[in-house]
């Protein structure tokens, strides 16, 4: 910008001080609102060197010196040069133009003075506000995006400018959408749009582009709220990596389905219930474990679970659960199960209970296995074992089951009456039998029956005993050792015949 010489009578109005000097700094011409501002209303500063002036306010040579060469540089070059002073509290903008002749030269200036003091102290606030801000910001874990109306970018924080692109490329202004996974864009723009109108909406997971890559994306859980800044509405969307726990949902949720087809491939059904309210989840498995007819509108339930017990069993089970579930203990119960054909089911249920956050057990959940071909083999266990103990009672042969660790002894009742007893209250064990043989025969049948169990071998002997009432018998006796599915030796069983009879 350059003026003519007859151009100063523009700014004896204007409205910031306003002033002409020479080449030598001579105030030529003033408005009055420098004289105002700098001087009394009666001092006339025409004729006063600006540079003195400066030595005189500031007491700085050196910054006269500065300033003559500022101008001399305007005079010199026609260019248009600003700088600011500090004086008494204030801060002022000197912006000098060149004033040129008819013939275009330089020789005179025209220096407008602003006062920039209230505009200086604004922009260190504002610097410290958005320093604080982008703090805050900063502070927040996960990547934060403050939104315009538009969804446009305003600003992020730093893990954000990290996490989504090049740390020095710049994504503000940019389309927030446009960081989001295509299949999840709309539900993401439907849950800002609600936002912006409500208020208030719940937290989305989608999927989101890093690393300025489109065929790149993690999953995030996106977290947004209104807010009013400058009286303008913006989002603050706040995404958290979940990106792990994602993937350990895909496997947990594959290892369900595996476990599922695992258990029900084995005649095993899965159940939970919750127990406050008695509803329930069962798989396909367990309604016909229960013998009921999964048909529409039919739910899950404890009441509906309950009808399918047995009655003579119904009051002993409820009991049980009962129980359990006052004790907050595992449930392992096992009962009968009448299906619709008519046939009975032997059921076993075990579940453990599930605590919730006050620490009572709300819920359990376990498995249903069908034991009824196990339950008749038991029976048919019992049975045959009933048989046999008849069988060696009436050949007068005596049972026993010894336990290696303890040495605790089971036995028939035909095996107490060999040694004189007529019933299974006495107390028996090895040191017991050793006592009721002979002294003659006692060393030699402890010493064999020692070194046979430490080898590991059956064994068979014969020896006297003195039975309870006195009466010296002759027996005989075998015995061999029970291993169990690690090779442990567990048990020694045994039989004991009164062979007096056929020794004469």
């Amino acid at each position: 910008m350059s003026l003519g010489s007859n151009d100063f009578f523009l700014f004896k109005d204007f409205s910031e001080p306003a002033f002409i000097i020479d080449s030598e700094g001579t105030i030529l011409e003033a408005n009055t609102v420098f004289i105002n501002r700098f001087f009394s209303e009666h001092v006339d500063v025409h004729g006063m060197n600006v540079f003195k002036l400066i030595s005189s306010v500031y007491h700085d040579p050196e910054l006269s010196v500065s300033r003559k060469a500022m101008v001399d540089r305007v005079i010199s070059t026609g260019e248009h040069v600003i700088f600011d002073d500090e004086s008494k509290g204030h801060i002022f903008r000197n912006s000098l133009y060149p004033i040129k002749t008819p013939e275009g030269n330089t020789t005179r200036l025209l220096i407008v003075v602003h006062d920039i003091t209230a505009q200086v102290a604004a922009e260190k606030k504002a610097r410290k506000t958005d320093r604080v801000y982008k703090a805050l910001l900063n502070a927040i874990p996960g990547s934060v995006f403050v939104l315009d109306e538009e969804c446009l970018v305003h600003t992020c924080n730093d893990y954000a400018l990290e996490l989504f692109g090049d740390y020095n490329e710049q994504i503000k202004n940019n389309n927030f959408f446009n960081l989001i996974f295509n299949e999840d864009r709309s539900h993401i723009k439907e849950m800002l749009t609600d936002l912006f109108d409500s208020g208030y909406v719940e937290a989305e997971e989608a999927r989101m582009h890093t690393h300025n890559n489109q065929k790149r994306y993690d999953w995030f859980s996106i977290h947004a709220q209104r807010a009013v800044i400058d009286n303008r509405h913006y989002l603050v969307v706040v995404c958290i990596d979940i990106n792990d726990r994602k993937y350990d949902e895909t496997r947990l949720i594959g290892h369900r389905k595996w476990m599922v087809m695992a258990m029900e491939s084995g005649n095993t059904g899965l159940w939970d219930w919750n127990v406050k309210t008695g509803d329930a989840l069962w798989s396909n498995k367990i309604w016909g474990l229960f013998g009921i007819e999964k048909v529409p509108g039919l739910h899950p339930s404890f009441q509906l679970w309950e009808t399918s017990v047995h009655p003579e069993d119904r009051e002993l089970v409820v009991g049980a659960l009962d129980a359990a579930i006052e004790l907050m203990a595992d449930i392992n119960i096992e009962y009968r199960v009448v299906y619709p054909d008519g046939s009975t089911h032997w059921i076993l249920v075990n579940g453990k209970p599930v605590f919730d956050s006050n620490g009572e057990a709300s819920r359990y959940c376990g498995i249903a296995i069908d034991i009824t071909d196990q339950k008749h083999l038991e029976e048919d266990v019992v049975i045959t074992r009933e048989h046999v103990y008849l069988a060696l009672e009436k050949l007068h042969i005596g049972w026993f089951q010894t336990n290696i660790k303890d040495y605790s002894v089971i036995r028939t009742l035909e095996h107490a009456r060999i040694f004189g007893y007529e019933t299974l209250d006495s107390e028996w064990s090895f040191d017991t039998f050793i006592k009721h043989v002979v002294d003659e025969d006692r060393e030699r049948v402890k010493k064999y029956v020692a070194e046979t169990i430490s080898k590991n071998k059956d064994f068979v002997l014969e020896c006297q005993i003195m039975k309870a009432d006195g009466e010296k018998r002759r027996i005989w006796a075998s015995a061999f050792i029970q291993y169990d599915n690690h090779g442990e030796a567990t048990h020694i069983l045994g039989m004991v015949q009164d062979i007096t009879d056929l020794a004469r």
